[in-house]
């Protein structure tokens, strides 16, 4: 008995400890997706993303980074044939990104560092849809179609990595993720990737 009780309070402590030396931080910023589809022009969507990291130092200027961020893209593609027909397919995208970064800052003064980081980063996608709307010579519809039904799937992972600056208790980010798995769903689906340029801004705690 008195060794478990020994085992439990030693692991609080190292669990105290850690928690003590890691920085919980809030971050946000811009995404552009790119859509590569073999044999096709790539497609471009824009949006944002926002959520929580937490780094735990290692040794050093090392440490990981365990996160979970919400991300939503979008885009909107048009076209038209004189004023005989005009149409429009909008596409919306939610997900949440859950990325394991390992990070190594340099010290460049008291208050400021520079750091690279990278790893893996798995996605969920929650809600993707494209909504058609076509006018034809005066007559208008819409349509609305879930894109995890039929088209894509849910689940991505992502290698990616980037630098970053903390300077004081704000920081900024650039980064890149390219997708290792085939968004497209189906044993015959065509070749494709996505991959993320993201830039960003957080607060350290």
């Amino acid at each position: 008995m008195k060794k478990i009780l020994s085992t439990l309070l030693a692991a609080s402590l190292m669990l105290l400890g850690i928690q003590a030396i890691a920085q919980p931080s809030v971050n946000a910023g811009y995404v552009n997706s790119t859509l590569k589809i073999q044999n096709l022009d790539p497609s471009n969507a824009h949006g944002a993303y926002f959520g929580l990291s937490y780094n735990l130092p290692i040794a050093g200027g090392l440490g990981v980074a365990p996160g979970v961020y919400y991300s939503l893209i979008a885009s909107k593609e048009t076209a038209s044939v004189g004023t005989i027909f005009s149409g429009a397919g909008t596409f919306t995208e939610h997900s949440i990104n859950v990325p394991v970064y390992v990070n190594y800052a340099i010290g460049l003064n008291r208050d400021t560092n520079f750091f690279v980081y990278g790893g893996p980063t798995l996605q969920y996608g929650l809600s993707s849809k494209t909504k058609y709307d076509a006018n034809i010579a005066g007559f208008s519809g819409s349509d609305t179609v879930d894109n995890y039904k039929d088209t894509y799937n849910r689940l991505n992972v992502y290698l990616g990595g980037g630098v970053g600056i903390n300077a004081g208790a704000f920081k900024v980010t650039v980064g890149y993720d390219y997708g290792m798995m085939n968004p497209l769903k189906g044993d015959n689906a065509a070749k494709a990737n996505r991959s993320n340029i993201k830039i960003g801004v957080g607060y350290n705690f």
